[in-house]
């Protein structure tokens, strides 16, 4: 069965403690359902900077449409 999801944020969640701040680093999950590295962010969440409010988008191989306008 196929299934779409819609995700609405467009940036990705952190991950910071202590043992990942000794080893230099932090992790980054992916929130906007774009990266290629799923679970984690891989930039994408670039192309959603200047999506407007109440607009539905979709992504198909790096091509954004309109879905609905409200």
């Amino acid at each position: 069965m196929a299934r779409k999801v819609t995700a609405e944020e467009q940036e990705p969640y952190a991950i910071d403690d202590d043992e990942l701040e000794a080893q230099g680093g932090s992790i980054y999950i992916c929130q906007c359902g774009l990266s290629d590295n799923k679970p984690f962010c891989d930039g994408s969440h670039t192309a959603t900077a200047d999506e407007e409010d109440g607009v539905v988008y979709e992504y198909d191989d790096g091509e954004r449409t309109v879905v609905s306008d409200d």
